[in-house]
């Protein structure tokens, strides 16, 4: 009996290790304002240091919700930055028909949370790119803007100018090592702008967003709002081809551009974007050699592919991560663990009445949250969930899979979780999550906005 309760401890032990690493970097934001409630986040490394990075704020001008999950290679410091800057420069190109209020640029982002810490230091992080960002605002007011999928395609392609000029040598001819290194590196970006009913998502590179949308009979199914830029997408590899000679066969080799990169749109990179002479002046020093075969450049453009959704009372929430968790499962499952975790989420809660509900109105509410457990068993989810965080649960799922009981869930996640960062890189890659529930009580009125 002495080493069965020794074996029951040492599991337990183990899955509390389990459950805390998990746990580690999971946050919750209540928003609670227009169409969104809560922002859920979990993100889990596998490069040491971690190369994925996540940002949440505010656009004061149009009081729209912003985040950003971006996916970097070649080191961190491409994701890092755009993490920290690509929010300003979306508010910087706010159209006029959606101004609430006026604000000077550089104090139009109201930061909730960035996992690059962007959030904390904002005055010296703007100091550096405030005239950049000034110059960039004053080119937008001459642009004819007007839909707000031309500004994020506006403030994309102005932000990565930036960082490939800020690499450039200044008049001395000296080049600034941080700087060339950001514009060396790249990051691929999904990027959720929710502004009242009107939710766009402008996408460069692998990174995924899926609208979760619930049918009347209760049904929940995906809706892609991204397409994936690499060599699965037909019209991508008719985009990048048909933009050089035919005679270059060898701009996708390997199912990657020039056989080297696998996202085909991106930030920094300018290994794939500036001529060779100045890749040796700037990059030749920092031991960043050109991709062979580069004959004809630019090969690669970090132009966002945005799609436009009205949401309506059926979306429920919005999932954004880096291709890190796409790895492991597909849209439709990822929705229907998410949609499991709201209805078992609600037996996490514990039930309070207000004080004015008369006891039948108690009643009626109690039956309808057993009626909703109820339809949960049915939909195969046997149990309440572990986490209280849906982001969680989707990575909990990710890398204990889907399947078997919890042992062996628990099983797979100790194998997952035991490895170092660093080595972890060769199993899997820095998963980032980001789920957005909106407020349902908020999408059930009328519509009140129709323009986009």
């Amino acid at each position: 009996a002495m080493r069965w309760k020794q074996a029951i401890r040492g599991m337990r032990t183990a899955r509390k290790a389990a459950d805390d690493r998990l746990r580690q970097f999971e946050r919750s934001f209540n928003i609670g304002e227009g169409a969104i409630k809560r922002v859920d986040i979990c993100q889990l490394a596998a490069n040491q240091p971690i190369e994925d990075f996540y940002s949440l704020g505010r656009c004061v001008s149009s009081r729209a919700l912003l985040l950003a999950v971006c996916d970097g290679h070649g080191g961190s410091a491409c994701a890092r930055f755009i993490s920290a800057h690509l929010m300003a420069y979306v508010c910087a190109a706010v159209l006029d028909k959606h101004m609430v209020a006026e604000v000077p640029v550089e104090k139009r982002l109201e930061w909730i949370f960035s996992s690059s810490e962007a959030h904390l230091n904002q005055e010296n992080n703007l100091s550096a790119i405030e005239e950049r960002l000034h110059d960039f605002h004053s080119k937008f007011r001459n642009m004819d803007t007007k839909t707000v999928k031309s500004t994020l395609q506006a403030a994309f392609l102005a932000l990565d100018e930036d960082i490939a000029n800020a690499a450039l040598p200044n008049s001395k001819g000296q080049v600034h090592r941080a700087r060339a290194s950001i514009a060396a590196a790249g990051s691929c970006a999904s990027f959720a702008h929710i502004r009242s009913r009107n939710l766009h998502v402008a996408n460069v590179g692998d990174c995924a967003a899926v609208l979760g949308v619930e049918s009347a009979s209760g049904i929940v199914s995906s809706l892609q709002l991204s397409r994936p830029h690499c060599v699965e997408n037909a019209d991508e590899v008719a985009r990048i081809k048909s933009a050089h000679p035919s005679s270059e066969s060898h701009v996708l080799r390997g199912g990657r551009l020039l056989g080297e990169l696998y996202p085909l749109r991106a930030f920094g990179d300018v290994r794939y974007k500036w001529p060779l002479d100045l890749q040796k002046a700037v990059l030749g020093p920092l031991g960043s050699p050109p991709p062979p075969n580069l004959l004809t450049p630019p090969y690669l453009t970090a132009m966002p592919e945005v799609f436009h959704h009205k949401l309506t009372r059926s979306d429920r929430f919005l999932i954004v991560a880096s291709d890190g968790l796409w790895e492991w499962f597909d849209a439709d499952t990822a929705v229907r663990l998410v949609r499991d975790h709201s209805l078992g989420a609600l037996s996490l809660q514990p039930y309070e009445p207000t004080h004015d509900q008369t006891l039948n109105e108690v009643y009626e509410q109690l039956k309808a949250r057993s009626i909703k457990k109820k339809h949960n068993h049915r939909a195969g989810e046997r149990k309440r969930p572990l986490d209280t965080n849906s982001a969680t649960h989707l990575l909990r799922h990710a890398l204990g899979g889907v399947s078997g009981g919890l042992s062996e869930q628990y099983h797979r996640l100790h194998d997952q979780l035991q490895l170092p960062d660093g080595a972890a890189r060769s199993y899997r890659d820095d998963i980032s999550i980001m789920v957005v529930h909106f407020d349902e009580a908020y999408l059930s009125n009328p519509d009140d906005d129709s323009t986009e």
